[in-house]
């Protein structure tokens, strides 16, 4: 374990791990509970369009993947309202389109990309300080949201009509959340991939669900299980000298595996 603390991008790896892992696993309750499962492909394709724009102009990637995942989570917010036009009708049109934006600007590119392979399966090596930092904060802020507005995204999560009848605000909540998960993604990807960040924002949530008898034990539980399993990972990818995103998506789907599987052999030995 000492060895693998003293390269530096191993460090920044770990760090990053715990982050998005934390982060995610948080979001990934609600977006559970809600049956959203398609937002984060949604998001993790248009980081893809904003990474290809900011390889074919030269710009900052991170700003500009921020700017579009808030553009991206205010465009489902605005056009999920339309009547007749339903969220995850909004999210794959938006999804298609920034692939096929992206694939465009890319083929203008002469050569090899390599960035981004990186960016489409996960390359610790790409993650940098300033990654971190951003990851630091979006985490303090999804904390905060959750600790803030517990009770109304209990209401939100599990019926969003009734939510209104008691006074939640859920236009304005749901926005924030469209937003915060959005922009969490394209932050991420660098840790575990556009393809394959959505494991990281739904099975956290669906372990926990197994178990927790209440929206709080879900968020405990899911929290270790995404924290514990993008750490794993990390450690398993250098070991074993394979990508980090796919090894993180492997642990944490082998800790469903086996959370579920625990979880029908207890219930079959009450029920006998």
């Amino acid at each position: 374990m000492i060895d693998i603390l003293s390269y530096s991008f191993m460090r920044y790896a770990l760090i990053g791990a715990i982050l998005s892992g934390f982060g995610s696993a948080l979001l990934s309750n609600f977006i559970v509970l809600k049956k959203m499962e398609f937002i984060g492909d949604g998001a993790a394709h248009v980081a893809f369009g904003a990474i290809a724009f900011a390889l074919f102009f030269g710009l900052n990637m991170n700003l500009l993947s921020i700017i579009v995942a808030i553009i991206f989570a205010i465009a489902i917010n605005q056009l999920g309202k339309k009547e007749g036009v339903q969220e995850n009708s909004v999210i794959g049109m938006l999804l298609s389109l920034s692939m096929a934006i992206g694939v465009i600007l890319l083929s203008f590119k002469k050569g090899y990309v390599p960035e981004i392979d990186s960016f489409l399966f996960g390359d610790v090596l790409m993650i940098t300080q300033q990654d971190l930092i951003l990851l630091g904060i979006f985490d303090l802020f999804i904390l905060f949201m959750v600790i803030l507005l517990n009770k109304e995204l209990k209401y939100y999560s599990f019926n969003q009509r009734l939510s209104k009848i008691f006074g939640v605000p859920t236009n304005v909540i749901n926005l924030v959340f469209l937003m915060i998960t959005s922009v969490t993604i394209v932050v991420s990807v660098k840790i575990i991939g556009i393809i394959l960040i959505t494991s990281l924002l739904i099975t956290p949530g669906v372990i926990a669900k197994l178990y927790a008898k209440s929206i709080n034990q879900m968020l405990i539980i899911s929290v270790i299980v995404g924290v514990f399993s993008s750490v794993l990972g990390i450690f398993l990818s250098y070991y074993l000298n394979v990508p980090s995103g796919p090894m993180i998506v492997l642990t944490l789907f082998l800790i469903f595996l086996i959370s579920y599987l625990l979880r029908k052999t207890v219930l079959k030995s009450f029920a006998q």
